[in-house]
Parts: structure tokens; sequence; C-alpha cells
């Protein structure tokens, strides 16, 4: 982000990015008042201004993470060549993002966070499948089939998370969306 363009975007939103950026790069422990204060260039006052706890702040920078992805990845497509045509891309260019929804996650599991954020996001994630089931044509009594297709997505970030390959993506999206013309054509 260029200067300028940091100017115009307004503080609330810097810092929920400074805590994505810290979050997934260093793991949300070092998220503080502080080094969100620091990465921004402001007090940490401020940030305890605009989220007033640490947990807060934690969960505002998982929802736009999540939003954001949810809504660059093309989950929601009407055709198989379209659908996840971003998610490589947004896997190498939002890494950050990824890794905090991950970490949000497992914290969850753990019972160290709320699981409702969690299930808030998956449950946009399979609608958003669940679209493009529906645009293709597919039955999905009970949404058994968006649920599938969503777990082998979020399998595939976490695979990415450790393999890096995107070839390896490529040709694990390319099964994937052969899967949805089979389905298609089955009808």
């Amino acid at each position: 982000m260029s200067d300028r363009q940091r100017e115009k975007t307004p503080i609330r939103d810097r810092l929920l990015d400074a805590a994505i950026h810290i979050a997934g790069a260093e793991g949300h422990d070092k998220v503080t008042y502080r080094s969100v204060a620091a990465l921004v260039g402001t007090s940490h006052s401020l940030v305890r201004f605009y989220f007033g706890t640490r947990e807060a702040l934690l969960t505002e920078a998982f929802e736009l993470a999540a939003r954001r992805d949810a809504a660059e990845a093309d989950l929601l497509a009407d055709s198989p060549e379209a659908f996840g045509a971003n998610l490589v891309r947004l896997m190498n260019e939002a890494r950050d993002r990824q890794l905090l929804q991950v970490d949000f996650l497992l914290r969850a599991a753990r019972g160290d966070g709320e699981t409702a954020p969690v299930a808030e996001l998956y449950d946009h994630y399979i609608a958003q499948v669940a679209g493009t089931l529906a645009n293709l044509g597919i039955d999905d009594p009970g949404g058994i089939r968006a649920a599938l297709v969503f777990a082998a997505l979020d399998g595939l970030v976490l695979q990415h998370l450790v393999y890096g390959s995107d070839e390896r993506a490529e040709k694990a999206l390319a099964e994937l969306r052969e899967v949805l013309v089979l389905w298609k054509t089955a009808h």
C-alpha cells in the first residue's frame, strides 16, 4: 500500500490490517495494543479506544480477514471454470489472513476462544459454495455436497500453507472442478 493509499484508509481499518499482519506473521499472542500501534505509527491508547479489548481486536481482525477472503476467492461462481479462480492467488497474496483464520479456528477448537465467529465464517463459505452448486444446477439436499466441497477447499488452504506449491493447489482445484462437472452431468 502506498503512503497516499494509507493516508486515505480509515485508521480503524489500518489498525485491523496491522493486527492481521502481526497475527499472521508472528502469531496471535504477538498482537498487542503496542505492537499494532507501532506498526501503524500511532498510540496504543488509540487502539484501546477503537477496540476496548485485545480479544475484540482479534475477533474483528479475524472477521475482516474472513470477509476479504470470502469476497476474493470466487467460491460463488456461475461455471466450474470460474469456481475458486482466484484461490491460489489469494493463498499467496493474503497468507497472513489465512494464518489468522487458522489460528483463530484452533484457539476456538481448544476452548481458548469463541466458536461462533468461526461457525459463522464456515456457514458463509459453505453458502457461497451452495450458491455455485445451485447456479450449476447441482442438486444438494441438506447442503452436504456444499459442505464437502468447502471441506476440500479448507484442506487445500491448509496444505498450501505447508507445501507452498501453486502447481499442486491448481491441480487439486482442477480435480475439484471435475467433480462439479460430474455432479452437474449426473442430473
